[in-house]
């Protein structure tokens, strides 16, 4: 079973990874310009893949995930983790060029948008949620009105209650 980490930084999401990052002086076993594709991996060979907090620093998630698509074997679970637009952690990094949201990932599952034109399907959603905090008080707020309904906690009221983190698991449909 082949795990890619890739822009795993300092700390692989599983000891067994292969990592990947343009960094040297982490835990990257492979050192790859990662805004270059293609990446230094063959076709159809991991099993996993995570991208974790590296999404939101890239200018083409398309291309990135269709990259991720490449790289991945049909049925491949795939690990995105990403601040939620609403947290500090989104729009505070002056290196982070996207800031997404629970919808975001529409945009990549096979029946989300088949006729849209930058449709950059071939994964399938298996589960999406969002991470808070741990003020106990706002925080819980903020994740009662996001079960509810993601889509009013969204519009009305995810800057009044950010969320942390949006993390999206996927399948790889070939």
């Amino acid at each position: 079973m082949l795990i890619l980490d890739i822009g795993c930084g300092k700390k692989k999401q599983e000891p067994a990874a292969v990592g990947l990052d343009r960094q040297p002086g982490g835990s990257a076993d492979l050192l790859a310009e990662l805004s270059r594709f293609p990446w230094p991996v063959r076709d159809d060979c991991a099993d996993r893949v995570y991208l974790s907090h590296f999404l939101e620093h890239q200018q083409d998630a398309l291309r990135v995930m269709a990259e991720v698509y490449r790289v991945a074997k049909a049925g491949a679970e795939v690990i995105v983790v990403t601040p939620h637009f609403s947290s500090p952690d989104s729009y505070t990094d002056p290196t982070h060029h996207l800031h997404l949201g629970y919808h975001s990932f529409d945009y990549f599952d096979r029946d989300g948008f088949p006729d849209f034109a930058y449709h950059a399907g071939g994964f399938r959603i298996v589960e999406r949620r969002l991470t808070f905090g741990g003020n106990l008080l706002l925080d819980n707020l903020g994740r009662l009105l996001a079960g509810l309904s993601v889509d009013f906690y969204e519009k009305h009221a995810a800057w009044i209650f950010p969320a942390r983190n949006l993390i999206c698991r996927l399948v790889v449909v070939k």
